[in-house]
């Protein structure tokens, strides 16, 4: 078979994941799961553990690294209209600049 392989890594490649969901469906051990050990806090709550967009980083064996985003749970957020607007801004620049 030809073609390149889209985890073909040369040095230096980065690759940034956004974590999106309702509150309660796992983002955070997700997230946790892909970095390889808990950077995010996560428990088993229908409550939002998650208040904030976070960012953790890790470098795979082969070199590729892994910007990993954690979002709050924004489809059912009940706080404020702005709250929210500011959340995703939020994680649209830690997306942009990791």
């Amino acid at each position: 078979m030809g073609g390149s392989n889209d985890w073909e890594v040369t040095n230096n490649e980065k690759r940034t994941l956004v974590l999106l969901g309702r509150t309660g469906n796992g983002k955070s051990a997700t997230g946790n799961s892909i970095l390889g050990s808990k950077e995010f806090n996560s428990k088993c709550s229908s409550n939002g553990v998650t208040s904030a967009c976070e960012l953790k980083t890790t470098r795979l064996d082969n070199g590729l690294i892994i910007d990993v985003i954690d979002t709050p749970g924004l489809f059912d957020f009940t706080g404020e209209p702005d709250v929210i607007g500011k959340e995703i801004v939020k994680c649209m620049e830690l997306a942009h600049y990791s």
